[in-house]
């Protein structure tokens, strides 16, 4: 549980961060995502650095016990795959930024990413 601990008082802020930047500063965040494509080194700097971060918490904290664990461990996988399909399928990662951004269900993702984050927050910090 310490590394659950530990890498909740890591995520939990910064995804908590992102979802608050995100609600707040939506159009900034929608012309971030689709402007990605136009700055191809970007995303190959993404994807390299995500993958070997996402390899390296899959391998250290790849748990599903209890609910803190399942998330810590969740962000693990999706960092990985999405630093992946960076690297692999960058047009597919931009088309699904533009569906998201298209059916405006960028504020259900930042509801989510506020939900998560303030609960690995509370854990990590509060609990």
């Amino acid at each position: 549980m310490d590394t659950t601990m530990f890498l909740a008082s890591l995520w939990g802020p910064t995804v908590l961060a992102i979802g608050l930047g995100v609600l707040i500063n939506r159009a900034f965040y929608v012309k971030l995502y689709r402007e990605l494509d136009k700055d191809v080194l970007a995303t190959l700097i993404f994807g390299m650095i995500a993958v070997p971060a996402g390899i390296a918490q899959v391998y250290f904290h790849n748990v599903w016990d209890t609910l803190p664990q399942i998330i810590v461990s969740l962000l693990g996988w999706a960092t990985l795959l999405k630093g992946a399909a960076f690297l692999v399928a960058p047009q597919f990662v931009d088309s699904m930024g533009d569906m998201w951004a298209d059916k405006k269900l960028v504020p259900a993702a930042s509801i989510a990413m506020l939900a998560i984050g303030g609960y690995l927050t509370w854990f990590a910090y509060l609990a």
